[in-house]
């Protein structure tokens, strides 16, 4: 590191109004966190959290991207007071700072060398301050919290008053989902019902990803009670993303109703190739009368002058199994002969799969 001056100085000199002088100490003491003596990694570490903690600090920015960037893997000693400092600064906070990304980082890091500091971060999502309890909501998807002991909190922030809290809680649910299937699955779905736009959006994503890992792992599929209504319902969400996610979780979660199939049929005609394409592989996938999903898929593929829908129609029918590809091999083969470019390749390529 550079020694012209004692790390202690290079912190201080981290609040100074000068932005050259910030940013030799910001090079000085990145080097010296990330040095290769642990003696002076952990020195550096415990003056950077002393700094912190200190109601004045003026550097809590520059320091929590240092702790962010270079501070791995933070030793366990240091795990507790690390939580502290970077709850007291984040107490003096927006919820909307920048830095409380690099917080949540930080605080996900300790969690994973220390799991025991995970009541630390349930505790603190009660706290007063959004700051706070946004960067703890952040913080549970990147803790291995593989016992999901964060997911009561986290679900009951799911109508958090802050806007920022409560997304990132349901980004945090969905990904410790698979530690409680039903626990979360039921949260998932009541959020499917009650939102829209990208937070229904995010719920029915986690929910399918959900579905998927139980299926994946040979596991049972997590009590999903009034699922088909909820996403009927979303079928006729504005957001194309929406309905995409929609009509896969409806071709997942089968056998399903007549009235799905019917609203599966009617959304073949959907103005975005996307949802439409989705639909089309949903009724192969649920067993219905193939033709008019065929017929969709074909068309799309060969619009060589709409490539959005020939994108859409790859997309659909490469997220699929080779068992379903089969349903469609007749029709790939007749498309196959009559495209170019890229679309003939990823045919090819869907073709050798299913033989």
């Amino acid at each position: 590191m550079n020694s012209s001056r004692p790390v202690d100085e290079w912190v201080a000199r981290l609040s100074l109004p000068d932005a050259q002088a910030r940013a030799e100490a910001l090079e000085a003491v990145g080097e010296a966190l990330g040095s290769e003596e642990v003696v002076m990694r952990e020195r550096t570490a415990q003056l950077l959290l002393k700094d912190l903690a200190r109601p004045a600090s003026t550097a809590h920015g520059l320091i929590l991207s240092l702790l962010q960037a270079d501070w791995w893997p933070p030793p366990e000693r240091l795990a507790a007071s690390a939580v502290q400092a970077i709850t007291e600064a984040l107490s003096r906070m927006e919820a909307a700072d920048p830095a409380v990304r690099d917080a949540a980082l930080v605080l996900g890091n300790v969690c994973r060398v220390d799991p025991s500091q995970l009541s630390a971060l349930g505790a603190a999502l009660d706290h007063p301050r959004p700051a706070v309890r946004h960067a703890m909501a952040r913080a549970a998807s990147r803790a291995f919290d593989e016992k999901g002991v964060l997911l009561p909190k986290l679900i009951a922030h799911l109508d958090d008053p802050e806007e920022l809290v409560s997304f990132a809680a349901l980004e945090s649910v969905g990904a410790l989902a698979p530690a409680a299937p039903d626990l979360a699955g039921a949260a998932l779905l009541a959020q499917v019902r009650k939102t829209e736009g990208m937070r229904r959006y995010l719920a029915l994503s986690s929910l399918r990803a959900l579905l998927e890992h139980c299926r994946l792992k040979e596991l049972p599929l997590p009590a999903l009670g009034g699922l088909e209504p909820a996403l009927l319902g979303a079928l006729a969400d504005s957001n194309p993303a929406v309905r995409v996610e929609t009509v896969s979780l409806l071709g997942l979660t089968g056998p399903v109703s007549p009235a799905a199939l019917t609203a599966l049929g009617g959304l073949l005609k959907d103005a975005n190739p996307a949802p439409a394409a989705s639909a089309a592989v949903a009724l192969l996938r649920l067993g219905a009368p193939p033709e008019e999903a065929l017929a969709l898929l074909e068309r799309l593929l060969r619009a060589e002058d709409a490539p959005e829908g020939q994108g859409a129609a790859l997309s659909a029918l490469e997220a699929v199994e080779p068992a379903l590809l089969v349903k469609a091999r007749d029709m790939l083969k007749k498309v196959v002969r009559s495209v170019k470019g890229p679309v003939k390749e990823a045919l090819s390529e869907l073709l050798s799969e299913v033989g």
